[in-house]
């Protein structure tokens, strides 16, 4: 009996659906029921809210995943003018965000090194 445990390669996936996606996005506008050029000038930062959810998968990315996820969101905010934002007048909320974000990753690796002093302990 073979014990060769095979894991599923969660990138090979997550880019293979990735282009489905943009293949069917390119087939609707072949076939004259959507217009892509339209969705992509109005949705292009989803593509780099996409490349950040793929640096999720990998424990060592997570923050530069959430950070790109982040300024996605911002660029599709500006792009759509949610709020009526611009790129002069929200440009402050990504200052805001990244100094939200270093506090948070600080306590993390904090709360992790304490913890692997608390196992490294009891051994």
């Amino acid at each position: 009996m073979n014990n060769d445990k095979r894991s599923i390669d969660g990138d090979q996936i997550f880019w293979g659906l990735f282009l489905v996606a943009v293949g069917s996005i390119l087939l609707v506008g072949r076939l004259g029921i959507a217009n892509p050029s339209w969705m992509i000038r109005h949705y292009w930062p989803l593509i780099v809210i996409v490349i950040g959810a793929s640096k999720l998968f990998h424990r060592r990315t997570i923050w530069g995943g959430l950070w790109l996820m982040t300024i996605g969101g911002w660029l599709q905010m500006v792009t759509l003018h949610i709020y009526g934002f611009t790129y002069g007048s929200s440009w402050p909320i990504l200052l805001i965000v990244l100094g939200a974000g270093i506090v948070l990753r600080t306590i993390a690796e904090s709360a992790r090194r304490r913890d692997a002093e608390k196992g490294e302990r009891h051994v």
